[in-house]
């Protein structure tokens, strides 16, 4: 008996999505640690999952490039292998704030500080929070894993980078932004570029393009289009 093929959009509604919410957010933290071991001029600000992924925004002198994309990803696997425990610890204001104001992390300053009083503060440890030196904590609401092993380290990818305004305000300073994505297994990850690849060819600026329906002429304007004869009876 001959077996049929299952599609990606199929393997890709297996998945958990609260398990995968759990993980792309624990992943951006994985990321956010590699990138400070890499990179310690780095400030780190957020890093939340996304419906696909997640990302991070640091602030940086130095443009990261495609390179560092790729050293960062050696790093998180490093990360991952070793297993840490991801634990989570509240404490009282003023202690998290000098824990902070050690760090010198102005932009985790600044998010303490829009927590409304009385609501609490969590921050969570990517490893022992007993061990000296104390190891890499993001502050955080979660929810994350219980351990950075709990990811395969061949369903995640480092995907693009961008620039974001901190809040998104163009007045404040100009972020790098990390993006990933992060599934449960390899099969899922490999689903998502599947579909990503077909999403392209079926991109109907490429369709139309190849069938001469319209052009983009960036000397007269991005995103202008001029129709062709085919495009201008096709919308008639």
């Amino acid at each position: 008996m001959e077996s049929v093929a299952v599609k990606p959009s199929e393997i890709l509604r297996r998945a958990n999505p609260a398990h995968l919410h759990r993980l792309r957010h624990t992943c951006s933290h994985v990321m956010a640690m590699a990138v400070q071991k890499l990179f310690p001029d780095a400030k780190v600000t957020i890093g939340p999952s996304t419906e696909n992924g997640f990302y991070y925004d640091f602030d940086r002198q130095e443009p990261f490039t495609p390179s560092d994309l790729k050293s960062i990803t050696k790093e998180m696997r490093r990360i991952i292998k070793t297993n840490l425990p991801v634990v989570r610890q509240e404490l009282p204001r003023e202690v998290i704030r000098q824990e902070i104001e050690k760090l010198n992390e102005p932009y985790k300053l600044e998010l303490l500080d829009a927590i409304p009083e009385g609501q609490s503060i969590s921050r969570y440890f990517l490893g022992d929070p007993n061990q000296e030196p104390q190891p890499w904590w993001d502050l955080c609401a979660g929810p994350h894993l219980e351990s950075t092993g709990q990811i395969d380290p061949d369903a995640f990818a480092l995907e693009s980078l961008a620039g974001a305004y901190w809040r998104g305000n163009e007045k404040n300073a100009m972020l790098q932004r990390i993006y990933g994505t992060a599934w449960e297994t390899p099969e899922q990850l490999q689903s998502y570029h599947q579909m990503l690849e077909e999403a392209k060819r079926r991109d109907h600026r490429k369709i139309g393009k190849d069938l001469h329906l319209f052009s983009i002429q960036e000397e007269a304007g991005g995103g202008l289009v001029f129709w062709h004869p085919r495009g201008q009876q096709c919308g008639t």
